[in-house]
Order: C-alpha cells, then sequence, then structure tokens
C-alpha cells in the first residue's frame, strides 16, 4: 500500500540501490526539544519525506516496539525509491522534552508540524514533497495534520487508525476483548459501552496512572471535523483482524461523517488476515502466536 500511495501521489525519483544516511536530530516544538531520526539517501537532491508518527504509549518509538513495524512497512519500501523518512520520539519519550500523557492529539499534530518545518530547513528536501503517515493513534494525529496543515504536506496516511470519537474507539477495544473471552457480539457491545463511557467519566475525576491521564487528555477527541477539512490525498488503512480499529465500524464511521459520500481524495483499503500491527494474525490470537506470524 506504501509505494502505491508514493506512486500516486509523490513520483518518485526511479528505483535505484541507496546508500543512506542516518542522522540524529532534534528540532524545537514550542518550549519542547524533540529528539528523533532522520534517513536520507545519499547523493541525492529534491528528497520526497515521509514523516511517521507512532501510537499511543510511552513506549512507542521507532528505536523500540515500533522498530520491525518500520523496518517492513515503510523502509524496506521507500528507500530504494528515493525517499527519506523523518522519525521522533512524543513528547517525555526517549529524549524529548515534555509528558506523552498530558499531550492531546493536537499537541502531537503541533509537533509533526515542528517536524515539518524542520524538514523545510534541509536543502536537499523536496518541501512541496512531505507526506506524514501514522499508525493507530498516529494516524488521528495523520488526520489532524491534514486538516490544518494541509498546505504544508502532500499527502496523508492513516494506517490502522481510528475514524470515530474517542469512547466509540475505546468501545471497540473493549468489545474485542469481551469477544475474545466468549461473550456474544450483544453482550460484548453492552458491557463495552459501559466500561467506556464508566473509565472516560472516571478518569476526569482521577487520573491517578500515566495511562489514565492520557485518555482524560483525549476523552473529548472527535477527527469528524478534522476529517473533513482535509484536501489532500489521503489513504486510509484498516485491517481485517484489527481489535483496536473494526473496518466496519470505520466505515460506517466515515459515511456518517460524510452522509455516504466519501471524498474522492479519500482511498480506503482493507488487508485481509492483518491485526492492528499489520502481522498476519487473528483478533484474538495470543502474544506468543503474533510474535510468531
Amino acid at each position: 500500500f506504501s509505494v502505491l500511495l508514493a506512486i500516486i501521489v509523490f513520483n518518485p525519483i526511479h528505483s535505484f540501490g541507496q546508500n543512506l544516511l542516518r542522522t540524529n536530530i532534534t528540532f524545537e516544538s514550542g518550549r519542547f526539544t524533540i529528539h528523533g531520526e532522520l534517513l536520507l539517501p545519499q547523493r541525492t537532491d529534491s528528497i520526497p519525506m515521509i514523516i511517521f508518527l507512532v501510537g499511543s504509549g510511552e513506549n512507542s518509538s521507532h528505536r523500540t516496539i515500533y522498530k520491525e513495524f518500520v523496518e517492513q512497512n515503510l523502509e524496506a519500501l521507500f528507500i530504494e525509491e528515493g525517499y527519506g523518512i523523518l522519525y521522533f520520539d512524543k513528547r517525555g519519550v526517549g529524549d524529548s522534552e515534555g509528558r506523552w500523557q498530558r499531550s492531546n492529539i493536537y499537541d502531537r499534530a503541533d509537533d509533526a508540524k515542528a517536524a515539518i518545518d524542520y524538514l523545510k530547513t534541509i536543502s536537499n528536501v523536496d518541501a512541496s514533497r512531505i507526506g506524514v503517515f501514522g499508525h493507530s493513534q498516529g494516524g488521528w494525529v495523520a488526520q489532524v495534520v491534514g486538516s490544518l496543515y494541509r498546505n504544508d504536506v502532500k499527502a496523508i496516511a492513516s494506517i490502522a487508525g481510528p475514524v470515530s470519537d474517542a469512547e466509540l474507539h475505546l468501545t471497540n477495544i473493549y468489545n474485542s476483548e469481551f469477544i475474545c473471552e466468549g461473550d456474544t457480539k450483544e453482550e460484548a457491545f453492552e458491557k463495552a459501552s459501559k466500561k467506556a463511557q464508566s473509565d472516560i467519566n472516571w478518569v476526569s475525576v482521577f487520573p491517578l496512572k500515566k495511562a489514565w491521564r492520557q485518555l482524560k487528555e483525549i476523552a473529548d477527541f472527535d477527527p469528524a471535523n478534522d476529517l473533513r477539512r482535509i484536501t489532500d490525498p489521503a489513504l486510509f488503512v484498516f485491517a481485517s483482524n484489527d481489535n483496536m480499529v473494526y473496518p466496519g465500524w470505520a466505515l460506517t464511521t466515515l459515511n456518517e461523517t460524510f452522509m455516504n459520500q466519501i471524498p474522492d481524495n479519500f482511498t480506503l483499503s482493507v488487508v485481509p488476515g492483518a491485526n492492528h500491527d499489520l502481522k498476519n494474525a487473528g483478533m484474538c490470537s495470543s502474544k506468543a502466536e503474533i510474535e510468531g506470524a
């Protein structure tokens, strides 16, 4: 899917073997210094760029739990096509300043804009061909970037990213848990809906853990208005066995958002047999089964 979007949107240079330069970088986003890594093909001018946005949690980084994901789904596809990639750690992750649990989706989008501005200072980067790819919660962030900063990006991609509000997304996650425990669809949905609403109410008063504080920050988020403002090419990739973002629910939400007229600049795709991390695994697969996929 990545190369397809690249060919359609970015008009990449001809594919050839690339010598890769990896550089640790920093850039400023408001009052925070953000740390990341820049991958550039050597001896190349006018390089189109991909900025990758990780998902939720304090361990989400291209250096740790996303290492295999970005190697297989980004670097293996884009580098040989002559693209550069910028990764950066969220606020409070790795060496980046700030606290991830106190950052909302718009804070994360502002950090992505700061990454875009940083790329514009590099002489051999083509500032007119910058794309933002986000996975999971990073998909939400990519959607906001495509809305607020559409003059700064060529395209966005939301990979296994929710398109619903936070409460429905949380309901989706809990629904999978109850289904995998053996509940019927009706039982699972009823329990999941109540649990999602209860948790959001609870964290609004008692955000005692980092994860709860993060939920409080994003509890009111709804991407609907941002989705409506996206005018650039936008790729939405879902996975048929995703336990966090059901493709069926996502399509229903998009149809409701656009009154059954999803924009022509949106491309929707479902990866058959894949889970949330795009591995070939079932929705209820064990950790061992997923690691062996």
